[in-house]
């Protein structure tokens, strides 16, 4: 049985962990979930395809392994440190050095008559339909990406959920209203989607009063227990966007506060 105070503080969570949660306790099941948990990690983000293949001329620079890139410094300094630690000698540090500038050059020059052939084989206009093509493309992979990752978030944020609420054991009275806060979350969602707003401000002002009514809905409904027990839950992906988010957004609306204390 769940009981309400009605002096607690609200806390603030954001509408899409809302959604998430009342869209868990209404009808999905964990076992309907259970294939999402074995995505693995991510894919990186495809990068646009110049056929020019501009990158070739720092490949062999990071042929020790793509992680090089992310160390701090110059990449010879961290060619040397590897040289070091592997015991190679001056004279076949030479050697190497001489052999990755014949391989620059060499691509270089390669790229060089590779472009001259396709200057030769397309005219201005092919070239310009191709570099639209090729960005459009682009876009478009990345898009698809970022919505494979936004979903895949969102599918393990609710797996979260789900076995949390299933913990409550909440009555077919209790799963009813919920399921009938995530329907009003999401129609309230679209029709501030749809709206027009003069400046930030407003838009911001909006959210703010939107974000209280649902959370003001679900106090009702969920002891204080329950609803940080949903903020542990949810915590782990989004610690860093509250973080990033709540420096301009926290202030009017508590939101930073409330889900970091």
């Amino acid at each position: 049985m769940m009981k309400r105070s009605p002096t607690r503080p609200l806390l603030a969570p954001s509408l899409l962990a809302l959604s998430l949660l009342v869209t868990a306790v209404a009808s999905v099941s964990p076992s309907a979930l259970a294939s999402s948990g074995d995505r693995g990690g991510h894919h990186a983000p495809p990068h646009a395809d110049h056929h020019d293949g501009h990158h070739g001329s720092h490949l062999e620079g990071h042929r020790s392994g793509d992680h090089g890139r992310h160390h701090r410094g110059h990449p010879d300094d961290h060619r040397r440190a590897l040289f070091e630690r592997a015991g190679i000698d001056d004279e076949t540090r030479e050697a190497l050095e001489a052999a990755r500038t014949e391989h620059r050059e060499a691509v270089r020059e390669l790229r060089e008559t590779h472009r001259q052939r396709i200057d030769e084989i397309l005219d201005d206009e092919q070239r310009e339909a191709l570099a639209t093509a090729r960005q459009a493309l682009y876009e478009e992979q990345r898009q698809e990406w970022r919505n494979e990752r936004r979903q895949a978030h969102r599918e393990a944020m609710q797996q979260r959920l789900t076995a949390l609420v299933d913990t409550w054991q909440l009555s077919d009275t209790e799963r009813e209203t919920l399921r009938e806060v995530r329907e009003a979350i999401y129609t309230d969602m679209q029709a501030l989607r749809a709206r027009e707003f003069d400046s930030r401000e407003e838009r911001r002002e909006a959210m703010r009063e939107l974000r209280e009514a649902h959370q003001e809905a679900l106090s009702r409904i969920l002891s204080d227990e329950q609803l940080a027990e949903m903020r542990e839950a949810i915590e782990p992906r989004r610690r860093h966007g509250m973080e990033k988010h709540g420096r301009d957004g926290g202030k009017g609306s508590g939101q930073g506060a409330s889900l970091n204390d």
